[in-house]
């Protein structure tokens, strides 16, 4: 014993240090749990926009007639000389093997009254989208 009669506690500030280490670990694996699935989509997409996309580096599409046309001009911007194909997720028919050397523009026509959206695919590898307002 100790002049002041209190038994020494040895190794209790090891004991403490551990509880403290126990503690973090279960809210770290706490907070992955609660954020994992967001932390795994955020990495994703990140991992998904490094990857190289293809040819086609832009695509805009708008109707004709200041929004009140029939009609959708489309403007496809790529990096490599090649051919594209444009289709419409409304009436228009598709347009295929246009020539395409580092831009060019396609009409599709007869699109009908609602938005729509254009897709444009490179023979040379790529695809990309554009959307176009309703007729007004």
């Amino acid at each position: 014993m100790n002049p002041s009669g209190v038994r020494a506690a040895k190794g209790q500030g090891l004991v403490e240090y551990a509880l403290i280490l126990v503690l973090v670990a279960i809210v770290v694996i706490a907070v992955l749990v609660l954020l994992g699935p967001t932390i795994g989509q955020v990495f994703s997409s990140v991992v998904t926009n490094l990857q190289p996309r293809g040819v086609v580096t832009s695509v805009s599409a708008e109707r004709t007639g200041g929004g009140s046309g029939n009609d959708v001009v489309v403007t496809i911007t790529v990096s490599t000389n090649t051919t594209v194909d444009v289709s419409d997720s409304q009436d228009a028919s598709p347009v295929a093997n246009v020539p395409c050397n580092a831009s060019c523009t396609v009409t599709l026509l007869g699109v009908g009254l609602n938005a729509g959206t254009v897709t444009v695919t490179a023979a040379a590898g790529g695809t990309a989208t554009a959307s176009y307002a309703p007729k007004s």
